[in-house]
């Protein structure tokens, strides 16, 4: 009797500890997808802005605005530290643009009557880093850095005292900060959904007369990433 005693007293006792251990493994966190590691990937999407371009000449200041908007689309290449749920990241991108618009303003609105004005973003890139936290396999994330791009515009020749073009084109470095969402289908592939906002500042025409506001535009892409 005493030995069915310590039987069964041991077994209760096993019982009692898989239990415990089931329980604590449970609270523990559990993290389907591990985000750390090197990734690759292609996107597209739409871009849109607004430029601004200003006249000022023989007392008679004037702005003229309108809108911008186009295809983006390119590749990506990043790496994810993931730090408990924090997933801490780096990200450099190259977008092909078509982020293009024109106007031709009411007779007098300098510098865009006649001939009009014109505006383009023909490319885009931006190094970023990126901090997320994961819901297993779903990753919000803000991020933002440096970005750098490719601007050309003109104005009507009026506004340059038809003195040959009145126009710039440069390459430009700015600005970049937004948020996304992403999330894992399997340890390789995710699919992401991102809006960012690219700054590349202020280009100068070539003409004193004119001038434009910074160029600017917005961003909403979807794209796939292979995680190795």
């Amino acid at each position: 009797m005493r030995l069915v005693s310590i039987l069964f007293a041991g077994l209760l006792s096993l019982f009692t500890g898989y239990a415990v251990a089931a329980d604590a493994a449970a609270a523990e966190p559990v993290y389907a997808i591990n985000w750390s590691g090197a990734y690759i990937g292609a996107f597209a999407g739409y871009g849109w802005g607004s430029d601004t371009y200003n006249y000022s000449a023989m007392g008679a200041p004037s702005s003229v605005d309108f809108d911008a908007n186009g295809f983006v689309g390119g590749l990506t290449a990043g790496y994810n530290w993931q730090h408990d749920r924090f997933v801490f990241g780096a990200e450099a991108d190259m977008s092909f643009a078509n982020i293009e618009g024109d106007v031709v303003a009411p007779f007098n609105d300098a510098p865009c009557y006649i001939e009009g004005c014109t505006a383009k973003v023909s490319w885009f890139g931006t190094g970023r880093g990126r901090v997320g936290y994961t819901f297993e396999n779903f990753l919000p994330y803000v991020t933002g850095g440096f970005a750098v791009g490719h601007v050309k515009g003109s104005a009507d020749i009026g506004a340059c005292g038809f003195v040959g073009g009145c126009s710039y084109g440069d390459t430009r470095w700015g600005w970049s900060a937004g948020a996304g969402v992403e999330w894992a289908m399997n340890r390789h592939l995710s699919f992401k959904a991102e809006y960012l906002h690219v700054d590349l500042g202020k280009p100068d025409f070539n003409a004193a007369t004119t001038t434009t506001d910074a160029i600017d535009f917005d961003t909403v892409r979807l794209g796939i990433n292979y995680h190795f």
